[in-house]
């Protein structure tokens, strides 16, 4: 019996890479999100990530095209749950929430806290709810125009910039080395050069920006964030007051 020919194989087309079936852009978002917490942002790369999940960087590039646009997935998943629901709160309240809740998930992912508040790539993401939000709010405190411009980037750099700060990540190489080195320095400093910082060393050592050899993760500031808030809150009223009047 004469065998039949084999059938031409069908030529290949471009699009999905073989292998990884199963994966989705959230799969891959929390796969980024846990490399980072264990290992920082500086080791983040889509090699690792591809190698992580037994896949080829391929891929993961054809579910999310860029190293960028991986960052602003896993700043979208972060900032998820920060935003309020609207028309609950007044506007003081609202804010003071907002700035708890984002405290919150940065203190659950800390190595993210430099890509929130540092990197414009996460703005990739562009969370429209928390613009949205943040805007309402201001709106009901009476602000418009230019005003408002200025009342919702002050927000927004008052809440990350006051988590990039704490949760600062460590020196990656001999981070015992520099911590002790740094606590050595800061108890050594002359109070007939500096009266005023070695008269209050005892209250800022390691609790204080600048004057700290550990971060958030391990000696929170606490007081000093819910310091923070009030102080920001006093200030939109005052500027809202000031404008008002204007």
């Amino acid at each position: 019996m004469k065998k039949k020919p084999e059938p031409e194989p069908k030529p290949k087309t471009a699009g999905r890479p073989t292998g990884g079936g199963a994966l989705s852009k959230r799969l891959i978002a929390e796969a980024a999100l846990a490399h980072i917490d264990e290992f920082g942002l500086g080791a983040f790369s889509m090699r690792e990530i591809a190698s992580q999940l037994g896949v080829y960087p391929a891929t993961v590039h054809w579910h999310v095209s860029t190293r960028e646009a991986l960052l602003a997935e896993v700043a979208a998943a972060v900032m998820a749950q920060v935003t309020p629901p609207a028309g609950t709160l007044a506007w003081q309240a609202w804010i003071t929430e907002l700035f708890h809740r984002c405290r919150a998930a940065v203190r659950s992912h800390p190595n993210v806290a430099q890509l929130l508040g540092a990197q414009l790539v996460s703005n990739g993401s562009l969370p429209t709810e928390l613009v949205e939000g943040v805007l309402a709010a201001l709106a009901e405190a009476g602000f418009e125009g230019q005003p408002l411009l200025e009342a919702y980037n002050c927000v927004i750099a008052a809440m990350l910039g006051f988590l990039t700060m704490e949760f600062s990540p460590l020196p990656a190489d001999n981070t015992q080395a520099w911590a002790e080195e740094l606590r050595e320095r800061v108890h050594t400093i002359r109070p007939l050069d500096h009266p005023v910082l070695a008269r209050n060393l005892p209250l800022l050592a390691n609790k204080a920006f600048i004057v700290r050899w550990d971060n958030g993760t391990t000696v929170p500031l606490d007081s000093s964030f819910e310091r923070h808030i009030r102080i920001t809150i006093d200030g939109l009223e005052a500027f809202a007051r000031r404008v008002k009047g204007a």
